[in-house]
């Protein structure tokens, strides 16, 4: 654990090493700025060199890396109510319903990209645990608590923090049929699997746990140490229990922590109507009431909004959409009022218990609060570590807490200078929605329960620019019948309309028909988005509002490595935009199919090194093999070219040219698959082989002229026994 006061937690999610990329990425979260976790967090943790200034390079960038790794997202339903329009489709966006989504956990794995011919993976993991959301909110301003742990090489950590860990997520997503989320969680229990016991080392926690286990786990490491009641108990939390039974409640957390001698309860802070200083925010009331309970000395100390930073430097108003956050924000940005004051929030969660033995120490997602800590009645999904320190560690430690002002102690005859904490609103989410899964044009909407009974499912049309309206997935009136548990939606058939659900003409362009990346939910007066999953994301264009590249543009690809034009206005269909000859033009050679097919013959060695630049993982793999610029994609546009009239950078072709084309790549992707020495990734090529095998033997039985001696014979030679 480094004990730093200050460390920028998105460098938690960069490589532990030279060559090492990203393969899979699980994260739990409360809230989320998708934007945020597209443009800082994955630009930074998958290697993306294009600035966000230059968005279309950028997301060019940024989703090509996707095509190589596992990226999913659990997050509380009420925790976001609005999702990022660039949002990508590649990328699993969970919401969970059942239960509130409390714990703030990552699961991390990389793998070594330049690992040698025949040699195993190398792999490393972190489980990355703490009390910032994925808000720039939660990893650029806050006052956070966050633990990383390495696993791999010789680094061996008890084993039994990230088994714990991938079980917390299993539990969290249980109700999710994603199955990416499955394989991943999947294939870091079986890393988990190979990893070593190994022992915790003195700076290592000794237990991750969840809501109901913190006061027992804590209760338990201090057992270890000493059978002397702790002297102090220090609770960091910006939100507390409230109602009438919270003096008791608390009283009976403290009770099990020890009864300490001293109770420290650090909050959130708010200027003082002076502006001199600075008070908690914590019911009043409720500290008397508790101080009359307990035995000891009770004190409240306000979080300071500046502690190690400089009020020389302004900055800019870049605050993330979390619901505590923006109470934060709000709070602070108030009493701020020469715009120069730089201030953070408490947002970190910690259970400090010290005595002459040592200390025991829990850093994690709790807030202090019933549903937080277990305290009775339902507890939300909460994850955090307890460490049991040295006198030595111990002041490590201290630095963490230099953000807490001075103690006021509560007095049973006098009540202190507080802040009322502020009511909680109600929010309105669509808890009857379980999942949407998109797969081609169809899309599927799931229920976990009744719907309301004036429900409007609307997806946005994607588009360049502008708005193009809405596909009306579902409107229910006083003549519908209410759906069953799911059901499907063609958009090639789908009614489109305004945001009125006024009806639109459909689209006469013909254009490529791609769902969008979340649906707008309508009900009861509430709105609110919520995501769609695509679960075959190899099928995708790079970009959502992109096209797929023409069989020139994939040879010129893996000829010299120039990227698709995935922007370009027009729907790609022949002489689109073109003008006529032009008087003593060169000749385009790229309509002439001599010079087409030698282009075609010079690119296979690209696409041969492709295949093997990704060969050092499945998900790698998969996407180079089936991906938008793949060898499947080149053999599907190159079968489908004798149906269709060629486009502007294409020749007509013959069925020669086509049964020469299919049978060059299926020898490529023969001679791949013989370099694969892992099982898993031999396997990969199985279903592309198939489906080029198929397309070709389609071909052969439906043209006269490839069912000639000739190329009976080329084919024996090129493929020999993979015929």
């Amino acid at each position: 654990m480094p004990m730093e006061r200050s460390y920028r937690l998105i460098d938690y999610y960069l490589p532990p090493g030279e060559g090492f990329v990203l393969e899979s990425l699980v994260a739990t979260t409360y809230q989320v700025d998708f934007e945020f976790f597209e443009e800082d967090l994955l630009a930074a943790a998958l290697g993306v060199r294009s600035s966000v200034s230059r968005l279309k390079a950028f997301r060019s960038e940024l989703e090509r890396k996707l095509q190589k790794a596992e990226v999913s997202v659990l997050y509380d339903l009420g925790g976001c109510d609005r999702l990022a329009r660039r949002l990508s489709p590649r990328i699993d966006v969970i919401p969970v319903a059942a239960g509130k989504l409390h714990s703030k956990i990552s699961l991390l794995m990389w793998v070594r990209e330049d690992r040698a011919g025949g040699a195993p993976p190398d792999r490393r993991m972190r489980l990355i645990v703490g009390s910032a959301n994925l808000t720039r909110q939660g990893f650029r301003h806050n006052y956070e608590c966050v633990v990383p742990v390495d696993y791999g090489g010789k680094i061996a950590p008890p084993r039994t923090l990230l088994t714990t860990a991938i079980g917390l997520v299993q539990q969290i997503g249980a109700g999710s049929q994603s199955p990416q989320l499955s394989r991943q969680l999947a294939t870091f229990a079986a890393q988990a699997a190979l990893l070593p016991v190994g022992a915790a080392a003195p700076d290592d926690p000794v237990a991750l746990v969840a809501a109901t286990e913190v006061v027992p786990a804590i209760r338990d490491s201090w057992a270890v140490m000493s059978n002397k009641a702790p002297e102090t108990v220090t609770v960091v939390s910006p939100f507390w229990a409230e109602g009438s039974t919270a003096p008791e409640a608390l009283f009976h957390l403290f009770q099990r922590l020890g009864s300490p001698a001293n109770l420290e309860m650090v909050c959130c802070g708010e200027r003082s109507a002076d502006g001199k200083t600075w008070l908690p925010v914590f019911d009043s009331s409720l500290a008397v009431d508790l101080k009359n309970r307990l035995g000891g000395r009770l004190s409240l100390r306000a979080a300071l909004p500046d502690a190690g930073l400089h009020h020389s430097s302004p900055t800019t108003n870049d605050i993330g959409d979390e619901l505590e956050e923006n109470e934060f924000a709000t709070r602070l940005g108030a009493a701020n009022r020469n715009g120069t004051e730089v201030q953070r929030s408490l947002h970190a969660k910690m259970i400090l218990v010290d005595g002459t033995a040592g200390s025991v120490l829990y850093a994690g997602s709790s807030n202090c609060t019933r549903r937080g800590l277990g305290l009775g009645g339902p507890s939300n999904f909460e994850a955090g570590f307890v460490y049991r320190l040295t006198p030595r560690q111990r002041k490590l430690v201290s630095g963490l807490l230099t953000f807490a002002g001075p103690a006021t102690e509560v007095r049973s005859d006098s009540v202190p200078s507080t802040v009322q904490p502020p009511s909680e609103e109600e929010t309105f989410v669509p808890r009857f929605l379980s999942e949407v899964v998109a797969s081609g044009t169809a899309v599927t909407v799931r229920f976990r329960e009744a719907i309301p009974a004036d429900l409007v499912l609307l997806m946005p049309i994607p588009a360049r620019t502008g708005d193009a309206g809405y596909w009306l997935l579902y409107r229910a009136n006083a003549h519908s019948q209410p759906p069953a548990e799911d059901f499907s939606v063609d958009l090639a058939v789908c009614q489109r309309c305004d945001e009125h659900l006024n009806p639109l003409m459909a689209d006469p362009s013909g254009r490529q028909i791609l769902p969008h990346v979340f649906v707008e939910v309508r009900w009861e007066g509430h709105s609110a988005t919520f995501p769609v999953r695509f679960d075959d994301k190899t099928s995708l264009p790079l970009l959502l509002v992109g096209r797929k590249p023409t069989e020139g543009e994939l040879i010129e690809y893996f000829l010299f490595g120039k990227e698709p034009e995935e922007w370009e206005e027009g729907s790609g269909l022949p002489g689109e935009g073109s003008e006529g000859p032009v008087i003593d033009a060169p000749i385009d050679t790229r309509r002439i199919l001599a010079y087409f097919i030698r282009r075609f013959v010079q690119a296979i060695p690209g696409i041969e090194t492709e295949i093997r630049r990704a060969g050092y993982s499945r998900v790698s793999l998969d996407g180079a093999l089936r991906g938008p610029t793949s060898p499947l994609e080149l053999a599907e546009r190159a079968y489908a070219s004798l149906t269709r009239a060629p486009a502007s950078d294409e020749p007509a072709k013959t069925p020669t040219a086509v049964g020469f084309q299919l049978t060059e790549i299926l020898a490529a992707l023969v001679r791949c698959q013989s370099l694969a020495t892992d099982p898993e990734l031999h396997e990969c090529f199985q279903p592309v082989l198939e489906s080029c095998r198929a397309m070709l033997d389609t071909l052969v039985s439906k043209q006269a002229e490839l069912q000639a001696e000739g190329f009976r014979l080329y084919q024996q030679r090129i493929l020999g026994g993979d015929m």
